[in-house]
């Protein structure tokens, strides 16, 4: 799927810096491989996977590396050991789930022979 930074520029509603280019290229590298993942082999591209790819983009680049929480009143900013995993959020694999390859099941006829309907040459009388 051709997704490119302007793609994301446009949702995000600003201008992505040179400096950002490698890390938002990086993310939407990796956002398509979970999709694609996620739905199997043989999926078709749509404007909807492409909303979803963008969309989890833009949720990852709202994530600053190493921050676990953050308070707003009295500023406070609690940093981990790492960040958070990136991975499809609930919703965007509730939004991918109808692209997504069905199982079912395929019930198979076997030939039975038609025993009914075969001569069998007579040799002599039966006792």
């Amino acid at each position: 799927m051709c997704i490119t930074t302007s793609d994301i520029e446009v949702r995000l509603g600003r201008k992505i810096q040179d400096d950002e280019k490698p890390r938002v290229e990086a993310f939407i590298e990796d956002a398509s491989a979970l999709v694609a993942d996620y739905c199997g082999s043989g999926f078709r591209e749509s404007a909807g996977i492409k909303a979803v790819i963008c969309a989890e983009v833009i949720r990852w680049l709202a994530v600053q590396p190493g921050i676990v929480s953050e308070k707003v009143g009295d500023i406070q900013v609690e940093f981990g050991t790492s960040a958070t995993t990136q991975s499809l959020s609930p919703t965007a694999r509730t939004s991918l789930k109808r692209y997504r390859r069905k199982l079912s099941s395929v019930p198979l006829m076997v030939d039975q022979p038609k025993w009914d309907e075969v001569i069998v040459p007579h040799v002599g009388p039966l006792h």
